[in-house]
Order: structure tokens, then sequence, then C-alpha cells
């Protein structure tokens, strides 16, 4: 039997997400046999079969018929999906769902033809000011919000013999607030323990002056080595961050290709989401490269819609020459450059490289991007005094800046920051 070469298009954007989609194949014309299924012998270290696992584990039926779905949350129609959470039934019949990111969201509940259905519902890595809506597509009935709850809410499910319901949120913003970035833990979660510690304090000061942290995206590496207990370790420290946190894979994520272990604790690693007047996309490069499929979505993914500002975070650092260490297909890293000054992004956040690097002028063809690589969040940074911490963006929506500020957490021993800022990123003032 002949095996010609297949291309799989396991395209989740908004005009294919249907499950026929992740079996499409397109044979290479001329040729004649068989043609087996991208990642029928899967191999997660590769791009696009992480792309299949986030779309599989962002749609569940249950054991007892439920089809739930992740939703664009412009969308009205339950027969779609999109790869914008991590859904998993529990041992005892209720279903968890982990939205990959800050702001909008929704998601659908589709019940079985022939009986009703209860279930608890519980939902993580939500903002605690979030106001969540349930029931029919557009006659959601308001949640009670309760902010002591952190960023985790259950609800009690009641659906109908073939009834579909809506589970939508959305945080209210001022015209200020704030997003805070890092990026390569890796063997050092105790300093990231202290940047989430601080990270809390800003959040009860911020939100005290009515300028709130409304997320922390972190730019791969979460773990050294993807290992069980290192994901576990970083899924328990995060669940302490009192708002929510948006993530994408790194190298180090993808250690292990038997299984999309990343995939299974944290969701998607390709995803966009809008929160406040910011649309952020996040793109998976663990692999030293976009998958195809996620490449030909670029428009689609960097689309900013409504949104005042657009903020692109990956792990590799798509500037070649200066900052592209890591891409294994330097053509891929042109295109998206492409894709980023055709959009006119505002900020290119990144890591892989362990340091505080700020690229105020990186040009692509008559555009120049800004490019800050923020690979601080513990791992190993060489010989010296480290710099460790995170990137503090703050927007305006009414004035229409961005500002840009760097907090140093410094390790253990170290009374003050032991270096200083950067050219062009300033350190953010003490206490605020």
């Amino acid at each position: 039997m002949t095996r010609p070469r297949a291309l799989a298009v396991p395209l989740p954007g908004s005009t294919l997400r249907a499950p026929l989609v992740l079996a499409l194949m397109l044979a290479v014309p001329g040729t004649s046999g068989c043609v087996q299924p991208h990642c029928t012998s899967p191999l997660y270290s590769e791009a696009e079969c992480r792309v299949i696992a986030e779309n599989q584990r962002a749609r569940l039926r249950t054991s007892v018929g439920v089809e739930l779905r992740f939703q664009d949350p412009e969308a009205t129609d339950d027969s779609t999906w999109d790869a914008r959470g991590l859904l998993e039934e529990l041992p005892d019949g209720s279903v968890r769902a982990r939205v990959a990111g800050a702001g909008r969201f929704s998601l659908s509940m589709r019940a079985p033809e022939d009986h009703d259905v209860v279930f608890p519902l519980t939902v993580t890595n939500v903002d605690p000011e979030a106001v969540l809506g349930i029931g029919i597509r557009g006659l959601e009935l308001q949640q009670p919000l309760d902010p002591s709850n952190g960023s985790t809410r259950t609800i009690d499910v009641t659906l109908a013999e073939g009834q579909v319901q809506w589970l939508v949120g959305e945080r209210p913003c001022p015209s200020r607030y704030r997003l805070a970035v890092t990026a390569d833990i890796q063997t050092n979660p105790t300093q990231f323990e202290r940047i989430i510690d601080r990270l809390q304090e800003e959040s009860q000061h911020s939100a005290g002056i009515d300028e709130p942290l409304v997320g922390l995206l972190i730019a791969g590496d979460l773990t050294e080595a993807s290992r069980d207990e290192e994901l576990d370790t970083i899924l328990e420290l995060l669940a302490r961050v009192p708002f929510p946190v948006a993530v994408t894979a790194g190298n180090h994520d993808i250690y292990r290709p038997n299984r999309p272990y990343y995939n299974l604790s944290f969701g998607p690693g390709n995803h966009a989401f809008d929160v406040c007047g910011v649309h952020v996309a996040l793109l998976d490069t663990g692999s030293g490269a976009l998958a195809r499929s996620v490449q030909a979505r670029l428009p689609e993914l960097l689309h900013r819609g409504d949104s005042r500002f657009l903020v692109v975070g990956m792990h590799h650092p798509p500037y070649p020459g200066s900052t592209g260490a890591g891409w294994s297909q330097e053509d891929r890293a042109q295109a998206l450059l492409a894709e980023l000054a055709r959009e006119e992004a505002d900020l290119v956040v990144a890591g892989h490289n362990h340091a505080l690097h700020d690229f105020s002028d990186v040009p692509v063809g008559d555009v120049t991007l800004r490019e800050i690589i923020v690979g601080t969040g513990g791992a190993y940074q060489g010989a010296g005094v480290p710099r460790y911490g995170y990137l503090r963006l703050t927007f305006d929506d009414d004035a229409g800046t961005m500002e840009t500020c760097f907090v140093e957490v410094p390790p253990v021993g170290y009374a003050e920051p032991p270096n200083d800022p950067p050219n062009g990123l300033p350190y953010c003032a003490p206490g605020s």
C-alpha cells in the first residue's frame, strides 16, 4: 500500500470549527493509495499535533450525554466550537471548565434528546469581578457576584431534554487597567512564587485606585521537562492568583511527546481573547515554529476588532538576527512579523532568552514594531545577579496610551532591586 504525504487541516477558526475539521485530509495530487490522518501516531512535540489536542480538549461529551463546547464570544450556534478553554469530566460526574484567557468568554451546553440533566459546573480562571450569565442564548440570567470565591465559580446547571444553554462571562472595566507579563519559570518555581506574592500585593493596591490588574500572561517554559509534578506545582501556584492567567507553551513544556501534557493541564497554546480594550493573541511556538494551520489563521487570531490595543505573545521572539534564537523555521518567523506589521501590533512579548530586553524599533517594511523579551520568571540567567520579575502594562482606553515598566522581584537575600533597568524600560515606581 502506498502512503503518499498528506496535509491535515485541523483549523479551529471562526469559519471551520466543526468536528469534520479534525479529520479533513488533502492528498497530494496525482498520487493513489491510502492516506493516514495527521497524528494518527501522535507526536506532541510537533506543533500540528498540539493544535489537534487543544481542539479536542475544548469540547466534551459527558458520560450522561451533555455536549459542552467553548465558543467564540460572538457565536450563536453551538454546532461550532473554538479552542478557548479546557473541559474535563470528574469522577463524580461534575464538569470542570478552565477558561484560557481573561475577559469575555462563552460556553455552550446541549442536553441529550431523551432526558433532562442536572450537573455541577465549576469554572476556573475567571476574574472575581466577572459578571456571569446562564440560559438560552441572548436571554442569559445573571448569576450572583461573589468576589470572595476568587477565580473559581461553581454553578448547578439544569438542562431540559434537547435544550441548549450558554454560560457567558465578561469583566466590567474602568478606563485604566493593567496586564502583567512574564516567562521562563523552569527549574525555579520558588522564585515564581515570590513573583505571585508581589502580583497579589499589586492586585490589592491597584483595585483600591480603580486601576485593576486584569490578567497575567506567561509566554512559555512554565516547566523544565513537562513532568507531571512540575505541571501540578505550577497549577497550584496559579490557583492563588486573584485574576485570570493566560499561558502558551515553550520548548521545555513539550519535552514528553507521547501525550499532550501541556494541553491536558492548561488547554490551548494558540488562542486569542479580548479583555477591556486589549485584544491579546498567544501563539504556541514551543516547537520553534508555528503550526501551518495556525499560520493560516493569523489574520483571524490577530484581528483586534473593536479593541483599542493589540498585544501578541509567544515563547520564541520573532526577530531574527537580534532576538530570534530558537526558531527552527525562520521563514515562519518572518511571515509572523509580516502579519504583526500588517495588523500594527502595539507590543510583542516573548521569553526563551532568560533576560529582559526592550527592542523599541524592530523594522518590518515601513512599520516599526516594539518587542519586549521578559524571560524573568525564575529560570537561570547565568553569572551575576539575575533580574526576576514581570512586565507591567498600563492601558488607558480614553487617552489611547500604553505605559510599560518592570516590577523587579529580587531573589532571597536581596533587600533592594540589584539591577539597573534596561534602556527605555524603567522600573515601576515602588509601592505602585
